[in-house]
């Protein structure tokens, strides 16, 4: 009588490849954890939506502040920013209900060379290149 070779060592190879997928999965995220709480900490202190996949957001790191155009293909630094002054008051003028940026009020004055400009005045200048 001929013996047939057993599947059960086949069976155990197969569930041990499972069982130990999971276990790496938590080992991977826990390793990752470690490497990154040392890293710099990098908050989202606000943001106001443009268009579908276009953003302004003002992001703090280290004590410092600044706001950046986000769109799907590129991230653009439009200010560094005042770590001082509150976010809400970045906004130098309120954006009409219906969302449209073009009808924001800005300032008449030209800030000094070098000096911060308001919020509304800036978000203004990237509807204007659009």
């Amino acid at each position: 009588m001929t013996s047939s070779p057993s599947i059960w060592p086949a069976l155990t190879a197969f569930a041990a490849v499972i069982a130990l997928i999971p276990i790496s999965l938590w080992l991977l995220k826990r390793l990752q954890s470690h490497r990154t709480s040392g890293a710099r900490s990098i908050t989202v202190a606000g943001g106001l939506s443009l268009g579908p996949r276009e953003r302004i957001v003002i992001i703090e790191s280290q004590g410092r502040r600044w706001m950046l155009g986000v769109t799907a293909q590129s991230i653009s630094l439009i200010a560094e920013l005042d770590p001082d002054q509150p976010v809400s008051a970045s906004v130098s003028a309120p954006v009409a209900a219906s969302g449209d940026a073009s009808t924001a009020a800005v300032p008449a004055t030209t800030p000094a060379p070098g000096a911060q400009r308001p919020f509304g005045e800036l978000l203004d200048r990237i509807k204007r290149h659009d």
